[in-house]
């Protein structure tokens, strides 16, 4: 089974137990796994990542995870969790890992000293119960930003003493969805100062709503992206300067659209079909999009077994793919493989839920039942 249905099935187990949530937060010391017989461990330049771990049961008691934070091949950190939380994310500094829970409720670790806190943000939950829906974003330096029930921004430091949730008073507009029902915003993605705010998880017909470029000192800003598909998730370049949007429309080919921030304008390239291709029928469903150390825009898809446009059997293969220019090439990735560069030359490899460090030519298995991996900003 692949990773997205997977997720989706835990989906289904959190929508039909929500009154048994029970969250547990523990902290962990300095510790790792040794190394494969005959690999060597990765040194600990190799840079500080998180990521996200799940172990499934048969039901939602039974469902555990775990998110935890890294530094090459020893652990900083981790926060497990009952139930489901969202994938890991960095503050821009580096210097704390997230994931939101079940609710108004933050898990924080600090890459520094592995040390672990609950922080509550009111409002802060997935209104829409896709159950990765990003809804907490970083927001410069170490401080985050969301939305609360009112769509006022809300931004939080967590490297105050004691982190207080701050209500501005920027707010974003409802828009109207299917049969004119209101649909609330969320933040999906942030970087120095400003955030993307979209509209995920509408009922058919929603798909095509705006973005708006989010601050502190303006009025929120809709992008003209010219975007064809629907916006559900979001990922700033390191510089701030862009930033990549995606969603799986029903009856597209899956695109990303990479907006300059100044302009509000975007180019949009098909992430598997070719270049100029239209197409009624989803292709493939995008499971990450990220930006690597050498500011190249990553994405990692998985084929629709069911309605595939590809005209041959490589493209409805599961990969990932480099945006070049205008259009997405193959990455020096294995089959199947999803590769994030660390530093000193190092990668974190995610293979059919089985994470590995490689540096030197050499793997060294760190976990399995690994759903989602982030690499700290440099």
């Amino acid at each position: 089974m692949s990773r997205r249905w997977l997720a989706i099935g835990v989906a289904v187990l959190v929508v039909a137990g929500v009154a048994a949530v029970v969250v547990a937060l523990t902290g962990s010391s300095r510790e790792g796994p040794a190394p494969s017989e005959g690999e060597s461990e990765p040194p600990v330049a190799a840079g500080v990542y998180a990521y996200m771990k799940i172990e499934f049961g048969q039901n939602l008691l039974d469902t555990q995870g775990e998110m935890v934070v890294m530094d090459g091949a020893e652990q900083i950190g981790s926060a497990p969790f009952s139930a489901l939380g969202t994938r890991p994310v960095f503050t821009d500094d580096g210097q704390y890992a997230y994931t939101l829970l079940f609710g108004d409720e933050l898990s924080v670790v600090s890459a520094e000293t592995g040390e672990v806190v609950s922080a509550p943000c009111e409002g802060c939950s997935d209104r829409q119960l896709e159950c990765q829906c990003q809804t907490v974003v970083p927001f410069g330096d170490s401080r985050i930003a969301w939305l609360d029930d009112d769509h006022h921004v809300v931004h939080m430091d967590l490297a105050a003493e004691s982190p207080e949730p701050q209500q501005t008073d920027t707010t974003l507009p409802t828009e109207d969805g299917f049969l004119d029902e209101q649909v609330s915003p969320n933040l999906i993605a942030g970087t120095d100062g400003a955030a993307l705010a979209a509209y995920p998880g509408g009922l058919p017909g929603d798909d095509l709503m705006p973005a708006y470029l989010v601050t502190l000192d303006d009025e929120p800003r809709r992008l003209d992206s010219d975007r064809p598909d629907s916006v559900e998730e979001a990922v700033f370049s390191p510089d701030g300067s862009h930033v990549a949007l995606t969603g799986n429309q029903e009856r597209a080919c899956a695109t990303v659209t990479v907006v300059d921030v100044a302009s509000g304008e975007g180019e949009t390239a098909p992430v598997s079909a070719e270049p100029g291709t239209e197409c009624d029928d989803h292709d493939v469903y995008i499971d990450g999009l990220w930006w690597d150390l050498d500011d190249a825009l990553n994405v990692y898809f998985q084929a629709d077994e069911d309605d595939s446009t590809a005209e041959d059997d490589s493209a409805t293969e599961d990969g990932q793919r480099r945006l070049e220019g205008d259009r997405w090439v193959e990455s020096d990735a294995g089959p199947a493989e999803e590769v994030r560069q660390l530093r000193a030359g190092a990668t974190a490899v995610l293979d059919d839920w089985t994470l590995s460090i490689e540096t030197d030519s050499q793997r060294t298995e760190i976990d399995t039942d690994v759903r989602y991996v982030a690499v700290a900003p440099s």
